[in-house]
């Protein structure tokens, strides 16, 4: 569910903060609308935060930013140890590496940032195929740069695991059959469907 406030939050297992475009003004609006006070008591209590690109350098102490916003240094919500500064020069990447905290699987998924980490004094969550750790856990709080991430089946399923245990979710299973890459396959080809049936394919050729 998407929330725009906080008491939204308190029965989730699991709060995911996304990516986003404009990291400077989101941050301010987590502020204003109470939802980074509940991102910070959820920490506090050791409840599962996920950070994703512009989320992720939300949840650090400082962002330095003369790219996006133009604000120059801000705070963050500091529940992660790592400082973030912004360069003109866009992060694309197709990365690839393993999990470190959650076993050893193999994962994948890409970048498209500014933002980069200048200092992190959390525990990695990921080595990258060239042994860079990447990303950075405390406590309940998890954070990375990488889009796609959870579409990595084993690491989901280790992942989802470790947020059920945090969350007090005694005999919770994850289920071991969901392939990401099989229900996307499941969604273009209904889409095909959908365009042959009603589409004249050889009148658009």
């Amino acid at each position: 569910h998407w929330v725009p406030e906080p008491s939204r939050l308190e029965d989730a297992d699991l709060v995911v903060v996304p990516g986003s475009k404009s990291t400077v003004s989101d941050l301010e609006w987590l502020r204003r609308t109470g939802l980074a006070r509940a991102l910070s008591e959820r920490a506090a209590a050791g409840r599962p935060v996920l950070g994703i690109c512009g989320g992720y350098q939300m949840l650090g102490r400082t962002i330095s930013d003369s790219v996006e916003s133009g604000v120059g240094t801000v705070e963050g919500l500091g529940l992660l140890d790592l400082d973030i500064e912004f360069a003109a020069e866009k992060v694309l990447v197709q990365a690839s590496g393993r999990s470190v905290v959650f076993g050893s699987d193999p994962v994948r998924g890409y970048e498209i940032h500014h933002g980069r980490v200048v200092r992190n004094d959390d525990d990695a969550l990921l080595t990258t195929a060239g042994g860079v750790g990447e990303g950075s856990v405390r406590g309940g709080v998890v954070g990375t740069h990488w889009h796609g991430l959870l579409e990595s089946d084993d690491f989901r399923r280790s992942f989802l695991a470790w947020v059920a245990e945090k969350a007090g979710r005694a005999g919770f299973e994850v289920a071991s059959d969901t392939s990401v890459a099989a229900l996307r396959e499941q969604q273009v080809d209904l889409l095909a469907d959908l365009v042959d049936s009603n589409i004249d394919i050889d009148a658009v050729l």
